[in-house]
């Protein structure tokens, strides 16, 4: 099986940010468990939340740095392994820090690694974090290796009202369709699913592969749209 990456599960028992050393090892471990399964699977990349998905509020002015920091940690692994630690912005609803590629940016600078050093963009986030979306995805430039494709409302791509004409166009000016192991990944979730519940759900897969299919089949349909333009 081949696989382009992998997305990072950041929880409260395992966070970066957390106050508790305990918790913070923990999440240690976890990177590097899936770091020597991610050389294992040829995986290009490896997706990091700052903080606890399903945790919107601070635990302290700290977190920042302390999430910064322990990621520091484990940061030469993702060089050993050859593959890209990977920073995902989160709406603010769902985790407290790290909300636009700006904040991305800021972060992967406190990082300071060359282990650490690209963004993992989501257009469902991205609907409430960015003022423009095309323009943020021509900003981040090479820094973008990955695309998390869901509409406005987590449902499959053509079901919300995200203007995807203006993310294709934006993805061709940076030449993202051109460059090695860079990756557009659908990720629709059902509509106004809560994603942090699905750290203990149980996924229906027939379900989800439909929401899949038809993100793909309107994806390739606007880009043929596009391209004729």
């Amino acid at each position: 099986m081949t696989i382009s990456g992998i997305d990072g599960m950041f929880s409260r028992e395992s966070e970066l940010a957390s106050p508790n050393p305990l918790v913070r090892q923990a999440v240690i471990d976890y990177i590097r468990r899936n770091l020597e399964l991610g050389f294992d699977v040829k995986a290009t990349y490896f997706i990091i939340a700052p903080g606890a998905v399903g945790r919107s509020e601070k635990y302290d002015e700290m977190e920042f740095y302390r999430s910064a920091d322990t990621l520091r940690k484990v940061a030469d692994d993702f060089v050993k392994t050859d593959i890209r630690g990977v920073i995902e912005p989160i709406q603010s609803t769902e985790v407290s820090l790290c909300h636009t590629f700006e904040d991305a940016k800021v972060y992967i600078k406190a990082v300071n690694h060359p282990g650490v050093k690209h963004i993992n963009g989501d257009v469902y986030h991205m609907m409430v974090g960015e003022s423009h979306i095309g323009e943020s995805i021509i900003n981040a430039g090479d820094m973008l290796v990955n695309l998390h494709l869901a509409d406005s409302n987590r449902d499959a791509l053509g079901e919300g009202s995200t203007d995807l004409d203006i993310i294709i166009m934006a993805l061709y000016c940076i030449g993202f369709n051109t460059r090695n192991n860079c990756f557009i990944t659908a990720e629709p979730l059902l509509r106004g699913k809560n994603v942090s519940k699905t750290f203990y759900g149980i996924t229906k897969p027939k379900i989800l592969d439909e929401l899949v299919k038809t993100t793909i089949h309107y994806f390739q349909e606007r880009e043929e749209a596009v391209l004729s333009l």
